[in-house]
């Protein structure tokens, strides 16, 4: 099953520099398996707009137009995106090299 979104970026795309983005990582495909290693890289979203976490439960992605909102929920403590469970992830600014 693969996910798609407009806020989804394609894997190796150069990221717009000074833009917000999302980034998944620490991933694996059984939210009960005990991870000795740092697990699957997980997919980049942006640019964006806003973050927003209700409850430490979901998380909404919102982009520069109001189509353009993403919500990913989580599971025991991840975020669950596709078939993979992220224990991690960072919203940052991109730079000049940075690349999905």
């Amino acid at each position: 099953m693969t996910h798609s979104h407009r806020l989804l970026v394609t894997k190796a795309t150069k990221l717009r520099k000074g833009k917000l983005y999302l980034r998944l990582y620490h991933g694996r495909t059984n939210p009960d398996e005990d991870m000795d290693d740092w697990g699957i890289d997980g997919p980049v979203f942006g640019p964006l707009t806003s973050v927003v976490m209700t409850y430490l439960s979901t998380i909404r992605l919102h982009g520069a137009n109001a189509s353009d909102e993403l919500w990913l929920d989580t599971t025991q403590d991840m975020v669950h995106w596709g078939r993979c469970y992220f224990g991690d992830f960072e919203i940052f600014l991109a730079g000049g090299a940075d690349h999905a």
